[in-house]
């Protein structure tokens, strides 16, 4: 059995200028691969760029369904998501879940944490204090035992904005901060970003991310080595090689790759295979909305402490967010209870599509 035909398309989901303002999910880039067998795989975490559309197309079209590593070597790996596409064919095929296909789950749920970003100033410094700490209790209230916030704000002022989340949500939550220095606006020199993270760990934060340039292997390394807080960092990486380059040099205390940007499944598993070789927890960078099932399948190879789920806008809850997934899904694929969210357990990565409504949306 072959891959017939592989489709690139945008679509649009039917969402009211309410919605889109709220922050409902409604756009994505889908991937359908076809088998010659009339079997369709999924994937709405395609690529954008539309320059690598011709090359994800020849690498998968005519290829065994049972070859991904073959389609990604042939420039599938330049596809973001699309690689999730040829699992999913291949685990309908099969009548299995892509996670047994890979050697089985480590876990059945994933505790998930949820990333908030207000819209407005990316800084959030619009947003205050007495703001900030109403949306986590409410997600905490939710059954979520974690959240990620951006930190942004000029010096000093992240700390204090922590120690007030953390003082009201009590013992037993956690709070991870989000610097991400290459779009934050502003480059930390290594003091800086030192003297934040000091801040930072003494109220009780869990981590801090990417707070000095991904490429700046050696100057996080050093503020890992220097601070308690777990430095995290590694969701811009699309190559095995950056990978091993910063897992080598201990630049970051737990590593985050993203089952897109990293291109596929199979390659965020080897890089986790890679990372506990070498004793560095994985979390996978976050998602949502119809992106999330591929990552879920991953995680569920992984067993990482947590799967982000990003990124979310307050006071909306994650499903709130993907509500739209009904318009195009025949059945949710998963189920999120007291801050746990189940792996999908049917064929391919659990997506079960109602063609006549993709087709309704699709665009371009």
């Amino acid at each position: 059995m072959r891959i017939a035909r592989t489709e690139i398309y945008p679509i649009n989901l039917p969402a009211t200028p309410a919605q889109v303002a709220a922050g409902l999910y409604h756009r994505y880039c889908v991937v359908r691969m076809t088998t010659t067998e009339g079997v369709r795989g999924y994937s709405f975490a395609g690529p954008i760029d539309r320059s690598v559309w011709p090359t994800v197309i020849a690498a998968s079209e005519g290829s065994a369904v049972t070859d991904i590593d073959g389609m990604l070597r042939r420039g599938l790996d330049r596809g973001a998501g699309a690689e999730h596409a040829a699992w999913d064919a291949l685990g309908k095929t099969l009548g299995e879940p892509v996670h047994a296909l890979l050697g089985g789950a480590r876990a059945a749920k994933v505790k998930a944490y949820v990333t908030l970003v207000w819209p407005g100033d990316p800084s959030q410094s619009h947003i205050s204090a007495a703001e900030t700490v109403d949306a986590v209790l409410a997600y905490q209230a939710a059954g979520f035992e974690g959240v990620k916030i951006r930190c942004w704000r000029e010096p000093g002022e992240n700390a204090r904005l922590c120690e007030a989340v953390l003082a009201a949500a009590g013992p037993g939550f956690t709070l991870m901060v989000d610097r991400t220095a290459h779009v934050s606006g502003a480059t930390w020199t290594y003091e800086q970003a030192l003297a934040e993270a000091r801040e930072l760990q003494d109220v009780g934060v869990r981590w801090l991310e990417e707070p000095l340039d991904r490429y700046d292997l050696t100057g996080q390394a050093r503020l890992a080595d220097e601070i308690e807080m777990q430095i995290v960092g590694g969701e811009g990486y699309t190559a095995p090689a950056e990978f091993a380059a910063a897992l080598e040099a201990r630049s970051f205390d737990v590593i985050q790759p993203d089952a897109a940007i990293a291109n596929g499944i199979l390659p965020t598993v080897r890089v986790a295979a890679m990372a506990e070789a070498m004793g560095v927890p994985v979390c996978l960078h976050g998602t949502g909305g119809l992106r999330l099932p591929g990552w879920l399948q991953a995680a569920a190879l992984i067993g990482p402490e947590w799967q982000e789920l990003a990124i979310i806008p307050p006071t909306l809850q994650p499903d709130e967010a993907w509500a739209l997934n009904e318009t195009v899904l025949r059945s949710a694929p998963w189920r999120i209870d007291g801050g746990r969210i189940s792996v999908p357990t049917t064929p391919g990565i659990g997506l079960d599509v109602d063609d006549a409504a993709l087709e309704r949306y699709r665009i371009g």
